[in-house]
């Protein structure tokens, strides 16, 4: 078993294991440091990293600060922004691998999905956002970000803006995550828990195996959820905390 970190306390001789236990320490023990404009979350990282701000991946505009992830936001409030980002991708991804034909076209897969009849849009409990999805456990997702975990809906890019690319019987394929979520730097699936007819396993076993390789090997961290088991997040926003209190760079993957 791995050492636990100890996390040591800069105005005191505290110390402890969890990001959540320094956190309620500093609002307990050192409330008066806490700037008026700062969360303890938000202070918190500020100890940790000396960042008040983050900035926008693309135009590099200061960002604000996201309780839900207790990270920086990666884009600003420009939607052009996230737009651009997609775009500059996708040049790289053609510039890469080139395209053929329409099937073999990421963008027209993401129409496909998009037009199926399980798929639409989930208006976020603010009444004013609207979140594509593909299928029920994906709609099923996006309501637990938005009820359980109250995320910003601006954190949630649907389907992923990325495309990644694997080989599969000598043949390229290419694979779109369902969620992005920016401030954890987070590729998201939600698979089918049901579908365990012996044809569709022989098919997709392999094609899941591939992708999960591809997966296990990139920067973004990485979260598979089957069916509505939803509460994994709550596994992985512990493990992303610990990480960010450890300046760890590892992405995490959890298949």
């Amino acid at each position: 078993m791995a050492q636990r970190r100890r996390i040591y306390c800069k105005f005191c001789d505290f110390f402890c294991y969890t990001p959540d236990d320094f956190v309620v320490h500093i609002e307990k023990k050192h409330d008066e440091m806490i700037p008026e404009d700062q969360t303890p979350w938000q202070f918190s990282y500020y100890l940790r990293t000396g960042k008040d701000h983050g900035n926008c991946v693309v135009c590099k505009q200061e960002t604000g600060w996201n309780e839900s992830t207790h990270k920086y936001n990666r884009f600003c409030d420009n939607p052009r922004c996230k737009e651009k980002y997609r775009e500059e991708f996708k040049k790289r991804m053609i510039g890469k691998y080139g395209k053929t034909t329409l099937l073999n076209d990421p963008d027209q897969q993401r129409k496909m999905l998009a037009n199926r009849k399980i798929s639409g849009k989930y208006l976020w409990s603010d009444r004013a956002h609207e979140i594509d999805y593909t299928g029920t456990y994906e709609k099923s997702f996006l309501e637990f970000l938005d009820h359980v975990l109250e995320f910003d809906p601006d954190d949630i890019m649907s389907p992923s803006p990325h495309t990644y690319y694997y080989k599969l019987d000598e043949d390229i394929h290419f694979y779109i995550p369902d969620f992005f979520i920016p401030s954890l730097e987070l590729e998201v699936e939600i698979k089918d828990e049901n579908n365990t007819h012996p044809n569709r396993i022989n098919i997709d076993g392999p094609k899941e195996r591939a992708k999960d390789e591809v997966m296990s090997k990139n920067h973004y961290n990485y979260l598979k959820i089957k069916g509505k088991n939803n509460e994994l997040m709550f596994t992985y926003l512990e493990k992303a905390k610990l990480k960010d209190m450890n300046q760890e760079k590892k992405p995490i993957i959890m298949l």
